[in-house]
Formats: C-alpha cells, structure tokens, sequence
C-alpha cells in the first residue's frame, strides 16, 4: 500500500473525506523562498513569504501585488497569467489582493494565494504572501466522462445523496483536484436538499472526469419597502427591546431595519422572516422565497408568537452582529459591502423543534432546542453570522482542520459579541461558553453551553481525527484547540486589538485551505502589520504555544496502537462512498483486503482508489499486493475462499470484477453491463450477489452462482436495494423506501421481509448475517438521532428484535460473527454539534449479545479513535486507529480487555 502523509495538515491544512487523508498535502511555512513538499505530495509554492521585495511597487495594489509574483517566479513556480484576480480588500493601512490559480482556464479546487501590501510613497510595497499554490499541473482539461454522465452517477455512487428530499443539483463546470502525477479533472456539483431527519444537505461532490467515480464528497451546511419606524420586542426572556421595524400603509409593522449605516450606500436593511413551523427543506438554500412571510404585527408591539418564534431575538440580535462589525471592526455587513441581512426563524424537522442553527450560504435559519428559539443567544447568531463574513473573506474549506478553523473564527467573534454585549469580563469563567443561554434559565450556564473556549484543550495531546461524515471531520470538536489560543489571546491583549487582529487574520492572510499552524502564521503576521508591541507579540505567541499549535505538532505526543498495523495512513473508502463496505478490512480465515484511497490522489503514483490484500501470517508488506488502475477506482472488496471482488468504476461503466489466488492474480472483469451500473459485490464460495442499477433507477439484486448462471433475486419492478449481504446460502439487504430489511434464501428462492421499528422516523443503515441471524442498524431521526440494532433468526424474520445494547447517541460501524459482536460508538450533542469522543471499539460474544446478557470488553486499549471494527476468525479483529496522528488498519488476534490501570 503506498504511504502517505495523514493528518499532516502543514500548510495546507485540510483533510479530505475521513478519518484521515490529507486531501491537499502543503509544505511546512516558509520564511522565505520554496520548500520541498513533504511525503511525495502535490507539488506547491511557498505557503509563506516575507520580505521577498526591497523596494516599492508603481500602480494600484492589484497591479504591484501581479507584478511582484511575476518578478519571482523561481519563488513561486506559477505562472502569473494562470492566477485570477479576485476580490481585493483594504483594512486600515493594509490591501490584500487575493488570486484564484486556474489552470488551462480551468479553476484549481481551494488553491488561492493572498498578497499583502502597504502604501509607501506613491507606491504600494508588497509585505507578504500567504496561501497554497499548485505547481507543475499537467492534466488534461478535455473531460473523459461527460458532465451528463456524470451527474446521473450522483445517486448511484454516492449513498450520502440517495434520499434526500427536494434534492436539486447545480452544476459549476470543472475543476482540478491537485496531485502529484500533475492533476486530476473532476466535475463540481452541488445537491440541495434535506435528509430524512429533516438536517439541511448543501452537498460539494466532485466526479472524477477521466473515471466518471467520486473524487471528494462533503456536506458544505455550517452548522445557522415601508417607512422605517420604532417599535417594542417582547424577547424571550421576558425583557423589552426597542425593534427598527417598517410600518406599512395599513398601518402594520414588520421587521425591516432601513436605520443602518448600509441603507443609503447600498439599501441594504435587516430583515427577518417566519418560516411558521415549515420545513428547512422548503426555506434553506438561496433567497427567502415568496411563501415565508416578513415577521408582521398590526400594532408597534411585537409579542406572543413573535417572541416565542424566536423573531424578535433575532431581529435585535442581527443588529448587533452588524453594529459591532460595522463600529469594533470597520466592516459593512457580512459580504463586507452592506448586502441585505436575511434571518429566518421558527423551521422544524418533520413537524417537530429543529435544534439548531446554521448559515446556509445566504441567510441566516434558526431552529428552537427545548422550546426555546436560538436565536436568543447573541453569541449563537453572531456565530452563525460570522460564517457568512467568513465565506465572503477566508472562504475556508468547511473540512476537518480548514472547517475547525471556520468554526473557531466563529466561536470567537460570536462570544466577542456577547461578553461585550453583557458586559462579561474576560477573566470570568463563562466568558468562553458557547449557548449557554439557549437554556432561558432552566439549567446553570455551564451545563447549557454547548461549547468552552476555555477548556484548555491542546493540539498534541486532544486533536482528535474524526471521520467526515461525523462533523465533517470534527470541525466543532476540534474548533476549540484554535478558538482556545484566539481567546486566551484576547484575555491576555486590549479586546479591542485582538479583535481586529483576528479580523485581519482570517480576512487578509488566511486562505481556503489553512489548517492550525497557518492560523498562528496569519495571526503573527496580522499583529505584525498592526505594529503591536514586543509584549504583546510575546501574548500572542504564548497563547498559541499554550495549546501546542506549533511547527510540526502533528506529530507530537502521538501514541502507537497497541496491534500490528497492517496499513498505514489510509483513507476508507466509505467515508467518500457514504458508507458502502462500513469496515476497516474484509477478512477471509488468513487474509484480509483494504479498500482505501486518496480523495483526490495525492499519492506516490497510486490510483484514486484500491485495494490491498495480504495474510495475516506474514510479515505486514512482504506479502501485500495492490489492485489498482489508472484509469479507475476500484472500491468495496468482498473475500471468500478463492478470490477477492470488488466494484471498479472507469469512463465506459461501472462493474463488478475480481481477482483469482486471494486476490493475488491478474483483475479480470467479472459482470460489466453496457446499460446497467453494477455495486456492492459480496460473493461466497464461488457465488455473487450485486446491485444492477439501470437507467430508470431500478435497484435490483442480482445472483451469479457459481456456474456463472444469473438470477434477478427482486424481479418485481420499483426496486430499491442497497446495504447488501451474503452468508451461509442467504442474500439480505435493505430495501423499499430504506426502511424494509429482506432475506433471500437461495436454495429455495424465497424472500423474507421486515419493516424497521419507527420507521417514519428511520432508515435502515447497514445490514450483516452470520450463519443463522440476520442483524442490521437502525438510524432513527425522531427529536434526536439515535441508533439500534435489530436480530432476527434468518428462517424467521418476525421474530425481530431490538438488542438491548449496544444502543448510543450515535452508533458508527459493527461487525458480526458467529461468536463475537463488535461495534464503535460515541455521543453527539444534537445543539450546535459538540462531540463527547472519542470513538472506542467494543465487543462482547454474540451468543450474549442476542440474549440480552452482554458483557463488553474493549478491543484496543489505544488512545485514539477506533472506528469500523471488522471480526475475523476466532478474536482476530481490526480497526481503523488514530493514535499515531495518522489513520491506520490495525490488528489484534485477540482483544484487549478492560484497559484498566
């Protein structure tokens, strides 16, 4: 299996799809002049200059910030006609001039570089240079797959899409994924919608153009005319505020605020809407539509339902958020140009309270938590807000380092707001407490809040490598090594400086792709332009050495697993595929097989995805063998005695292949349809079962025995089939709307199904037999997500039953044997996403599990995050660990125990 750097988020700090790849490797800040990428990654320019131009530059900012990359080409490898100029801001003394790099014309994904200057004499001296580049493309920009083609492979290939309600899709043309074999082209798409559990969906897809398979797969939610006139809020709480409001011609009033400083430059006003209890899914993404309504009252007093819809605190809130950007910070609104600010209150998920907030690329959507509107935190809506400012500045990449970033920037400047509105003094112990008001006094503050930018956490000892489709890789868990440093820094400086600084930060220095140790370049070099004094440097660098964001701190205090990794640095599969093949490796008696990848293959030459298989007996590498293409991803391997299958997607269509000797032979293709898409293989003792997916959508299960004669296992028409499974002569899987479970015995050829419990709730979201049981996981989306486990006796599935543990707040991945269960689980805060992990592994005999009577013990005694346990024979078992700042497949061939002592 190639190496690859995980987690080593340097310059270019984020990482794509996972548990763990770095999706744009960058090299360590630089002073000055180019340094060598580490671990064979993308080629890239300098993430930092300094001091590269003696003398002043003629013209405007724009111009000598172009003229000076065009002068050092040996510095930055790039030629400055492939650079877009895009926006150019000024904030005092100091105009950053940022480029977007593009390649034959083509947009390069995240690559931005951020040029500083200062006016001097009749010129303009460029100070510094910050961001992430890319060196040496090469690829092609003359698409293999068409855009057509590769917008229908959406919902096929992405199990993150299937169901999302109201989905519509926005194509944005191509882009360049960077890597080191000079570039990958992919189509940009993004799908709108709502999931089942009423959560908002903004999804980012990238298709590969020369394989036509996901490259990279996120979901981009940061989760929340009349004559002006003078009116009365009754708030939440119960105090009285005095509202901006419009009074119609009727003589009614809504809450539109003309009184701002924006309204006679650009007519920009304050307003704020009532969704009345629609879903998010009818209100999120793009402007307001006609069916919400402005918030309305037929007198100057707004009480009752507009106090308890959360309106009037939003209203008063957004005015805030606006006036301390406008007076603290010199910023005209959230797009910096006194654009129109949009809140919308009261939505619901399902027709019940949705518990959160979010931003949703235009506009504000506030849900209620417990009944209570969150719009009612200052700190909340200022948060919210501040992702806009962000978007519309940094424009940070909303993934694992770059999207903990986002979230800290908002966290700072939210509670900035709040402990100045309240007159909270810094060196108060709730002074860093996120939505401890969202309560209304019904808990003590500290157990309200949701978040503490005072919990000491550091980067060495507590960064935790969440997998993306939990928190898009932890972007709220870990947002608090970062928003930690920026508001020990402001305890430690005048506020009113700290502010600006990190304003100056995240506006002029910051680009798409930072991660932890470029915020401590952009903040050292954002208090350096303001002139700050050697004492106060000295804060801001002990802030930031408090919580171990230093040079290299990724690959300090990292503890070994304590198992035989027999697969380094690894990004699954599943996190990019939405959960197709939920376990760290397939293992068969001896032999175990890795899907992994690269999201967008910054690897040493290895393709976008493979997969290695080895024995267990040997030594880790001597036996590996890598199934890969250049032309192709090949994707969720399944073993049996003889050989290893797997999907393999390539331009002319997707199918089922496979390779002979345990997957030690040639790749030969096995079922390849031309007017079908063939998935989720699995395949025992020389027999398969996979999903045709034809053009109308049909999702059928197909059986290959092993005389190579085929059987449609669901010939009636309508079918939707996924989670697929084989054993012991049994094909089960999940179907109907997602929420019907079927077996399928194949030597009688007869079907068995079952509806899952709360099943207007849920969805059915992995499915295992062993020899005699079927079990599979049930999602649940009523008030809260939740997971359970359901077994049934293969012969008789009405004998479904829910297991009385494991059951959690939020369920990953299991694995079943005959003899053992294994699961990972962690909890999840459901507010505004604070993570209680991180995730452990645990097992106990299956036998026990099925009666109730389970004892579980854990599988690993290791410090980090174990995910996807997958059982072999006997206590063989395998994970994926993060405890040595990477994501690594380790092994045990028997479990740890208690882990006491």
């Amino acid at each position: 299996m190639p190496k690859r750097r995980i987690r080593q988020v340097v310059a270019a700090g984020v990482v794509a799809a996972a548990t763990g790849s770095a999706l744009l490797a960058g090299p360590a800040w630089a002073a000055d002049g180019d340094e060598t990428p580490a671990g064979g990654a993308a080629p890239v320019a300098p993430a930092m200059t300094q001091g590269l131009d003696s003398a002043p530059r003629a013209g405007t900012p724009a111009q000598a910030a172009r003229a000076h990359i065009k002068d050092h080409q040996d510095t930055y490898k790039v030629p400055a006609s492939d650079l877009k100029t895009g926006r150019t801001t000024k904030d005092g003394g100091q105009t950053t001039v940022r480029f977007r790099q593009q390649h034959d014309g083509v947009p390069v994904f995240g690559a931005e570089y951020a040029v500083q200057t200062e006016k001097s004499g009749d010129g303009q001296q460029v100070t510094s240079a910050t961001g992430t580049l890319y060196t040496d493309l090469t690829v092609s920009t003359t698409p293999q797959v068409d855009e057509a083609t590769a917008q229908r492979r959406l919902t096929v290939l992405d199990a993150n899409l299937r169901g999302v309600e109201g989905a519509k899709t926005a194509g944005h043309g191509l882009t360049v994924l960077p890597d080191a074999q000079g570039g990958r082209l992919a189509w940009h798409f993004t799908v709108t919608g709502a999931k089942k559990d009423g959560s908002p969906v903004r999804q980012e897809v990238y298709v590969d153009a020369r394989a036509g398979a996901l490259a990279l797969s996120y979901n981009n939610i940061d989760a929340a005319d009349a004559a002006p006139a003078r009116a009365t809020g009754v708030r939440v709480d119960g105090s009285e505020a005095q509202l901006e409001a419009d009074r119609a011609a009727d003589g009614s009033y809504t809450l539109v605020d003309s009184t701002r400083a924006m309204y006679p430059v650009s007519g920009g006003q304050i307003r704020t809407y009532d969704a009345q209890r629609k879903s998010y899914l009818d209100v999120a993404g793009g402007p307001v539509t006609d069916d919400v309504p402005l918030v309305t009252s037929v007198t100057d007093r707004f009480d009752g339902a507009n106090t308890t819809s959360g309106a009037v605190d939003a209203h008063v809130n957004a005015a805030k958020v606006y006036e301390f950007y406008k007076d603290e910070i010199g910023r005209d609104g959230v797009d910096g140009k006194g654009g129109t600010i949009y809140s919308v209150v009261n939505v619901a998920s399902n027709g019940k309270d949705y518990a959160n907030a979010f931003w949703d690329g235009s506009k504000m959507v506030y849900g209620h938590m417990d009944g209570v509107p969150l719009s009612v935190g200052l700190d909340v809506v200022g948060h919210e807000m501040t992702h806009g400012v962000t978007e519309h500045s940094a424009g940070l990449v909303y993934l694992n380092q770059p999207g903990a970033l986002n979230e800290a920037i908002s966290d700072y400047f939210g509670n900035a707001m709040e402990t100045a509105d309240k007159g909270i003094a810094m060196d108060d112990p709730t002074s860093g407490l996120i939505g401890e008001y969202l309560c209304n006094g019904t808990k003590p503050l500290e157990e309200c809040a949701l978040r503490d930018l005072n919990d000491g956490r550091n980067a060495q000892q507590d960064f935790e490598p969440i997998p993306l489709d939990i928190d898009n890789g932890g972007v709220h868990y870990n947002s608090t090594i970062v928003g930690g440093a920026l508001w020990d820094m402001r305890k430690a400086l005048a506020p009113e400086l700290a502010d600006k600084i990190v304003y100056r930060a995240a506006q002029n220095y910051l680009t798409p792709l930072a991660g932890f140790t470029d915020m401590r370049n952009a903040v050292t070099l954002a208090a350096k332009s303001l002139k700050v004094s050697g004492a106060d440097m000295s804060a801001v660098k002990k802030a930031f050495d408090g919580h171990g964001i230093e040079k290299g701190w990724e690959q300090q205090g990292a503890n070994r697993a304590d198992g035989t990794t027999i697969g380094a640095d690894v990004l699954p599969a599943y996190e990019v595929y939405g959960g197709i093949d939920e376990q760290a490796a397939q293992i068969s008696g001896d032999v175990y097989a890795i899907g992994h990848g690269d999201a967008i293959a910054w690897d040493r030459g290895s393709a976008a995805f493979g997969i290695t298989v080895g024995r267990f007996s040997k030594q880790h590498g001597k036996s590996d063998h890598e199934l890969a293409q250049d032309d192709a991803y090949l994707i969720d391997p399944s073993l049996d005695r003889d050989r290893v299958v797997f999907t393999r997607i390539a331009a002319d269509g997707i199918g089922v292949y496979g390779a002979g000797d345990k997957g030690q032979g040639a790749i030969k293709k096995i079922v390849d349809a031309p007017d079908a898409d063939e998935t989720e293989p699995v395949t025992e003792n020389g027999a398969l079962a996979y999903i045709s997916t034809t053009a109308d959508g049909e999702q059928d299960v197909m059986l290959r025995k092993a005389d190579g004669s085929t059987v449609n296992v669901t010939p009636e028409t309508g079918t939707k089939a996924a989670r697929l499974a084989m054993k012991n002569g049994t094909i089960a899987w999940a179907g109907g709307d997602g929420t019907w479970v079927y077996a399928y015995d194949i030597a009688t050829g007869k079907t068995q199904s079952k509806r899952m419990k709360g099943f207007l709730f849920g969805q059915v979201t992995d499915v295992q037999l062993t020899s005699d049981r079927i079990f599979y996981r049930g999602t649940q989306a009523f008030l809260i997500t939740s997971d359970t486990i359901e077994s049934a006796p293969v012969s008789d599935l009405g004998q479904m039953k829910s297991l009385k543990a494991p059951s959690s707040t939020y369920l990953g991945q299991f694995s079943v044997t005959d003899d053992y269960f294994a699961y990972s689980s962690t909890d999840l805060f459901g507010g505004l996403g604070a993570w209680t992990g991180p995730w452990k592994a645990k097992v106990a005999p299956t036998a026990d599990v099925v009666n109730g009577t389970a004892t579980y013990q854990r599988i690993s005694c290791s410090s980090g995050t174990q995910l996807a346990p997958s059982l072999g024979d006997g206590r063989r078992v395998a994970w994926l660990d993060t405890s040595a700042a990477a994501t690594d497949v380790v092994t045990r061939e028997s479990f740890a125990g208690t882990c006491e002592g």
